[in-house]
Order: C-alpha cells, then sequence, then structure tokens
C-alpha cells in the first residue's frame, strides 16, 4: 500500500490492510522521519488486522545513499526484533540490491502461512464432519420420537 504519502488514499488504507495478506512497512535510511513513522504504521497494520499476526518484512531502503546514512542498521534489526516481524532488509530500489529477495522471502512467508491455514481448515473440516454426523443422526432420531409423540 504505497500512498506516497498522499492524503486522498488515507482513508482507503484501512480497507486495503483489512484485505492485506502481509506487508511490506519501508523507510529510508536516509530519513529518520521516515523510520519514526513506521511505530504508527505498523500499530495501523495490527489494528486492521485486529491484532492477527499476519507476514511483516521491514525493509530499510536507499542503502545506495550509505553516505547520507541517519539510521544504523542495528535500529532497523532492532525494530524487528521489537516487534517480533520475520525479517529485516537493507535495500536499494534505484540499483536493485535485495529487491528480488524481498519479494521472494514475502512469498515463501504467505507460502507457508497458506500451507498451514490449509492444513488447520482440513483438520477443522475434519472435526466438524465428525459433529455434523453425530448432529444429523441427533436430528433423524428427534424426528423419528416426534412421529410418535402427542
Amino acid at each position: 500500500m504505497d500512498t506516497a504519502g498522499e492524503d486522498d488514499y488515507q482513508n482507503m488504507m484501512d480497507m486495503w490492510i483489512s484485505f492485506g495478506e502481509g506487508f511490506l512497512l519501508v523507510f529510508a535510511i536516509n530519513d529518520k522521519e521516515s523510520f519514526e513513522l513506521l511505530k504508527g504504521k505498523y500499530t495501523r497494520v495490527m489494528k486492521g488486522k485486529h491484532g492477527i499476526k499476519c507476514p511483516i518484512v521491514l525493509i530499510g531502503n536507499k542503502q545506495d545513499l550509505e553516505k547520507e546514512r541517519q539510521i544504523e542498521k542495528f535500529r532497523g534489526e532492532k525494530l524487528c526484533n521489537d516487534y517480533q516481524l520475520d525479517f529485516f532488509f537493507e535495500t536499494s530500489a534505484k540499483s536493485g540490491f535485495n529487491v528480488k529477495e524481498i519479494f521472494v522471502i514475502a512469498a515463501k512467508i504467505l507460502s507457508r502461512q497458506l500451507n498451514e491455514i490449509k492444513s488447520e481448515l482440513k483438520n477443522n473440516k475434519k472435526k466438524k464432519l465428525e459433529g455434523k454426523s453425530k448432529l444429523i443422526l441427533g436430528n433423524s432420531f428427534l424426528e423419528n420420537n416426534k412421529k410418535h409423540c402427542c
């Protein structure tokens, strides 16, 4: 949900978050303010997902501007650990450094999560089917006894 700071899109962000399956939180390593805004973005994602854990990757972009760095790498690593995010990468959209890797990792995380969900649904479906067969038996028992009742 790259809104590039456009206020027009802020109202739609909550809807996008609710439908999102994973998130990339991005800051510029040469912009202290962009790093400080991450807490609010993270809070907004967690609120939009009702506290349900979802894959989140933290990205320090503009790694090609090392000489202008305002946020040290350890601060990104610390934030990743503090918020229990899935990964932290430094990238350069300009040079392409680590860009592909981010999307590969994000796809793997989402795939793993999807497989876990499928497995859970399969187990729940089995349990529900077992419960339904008992319920159906119970309903037919009641139906048969209604005929013999007053």
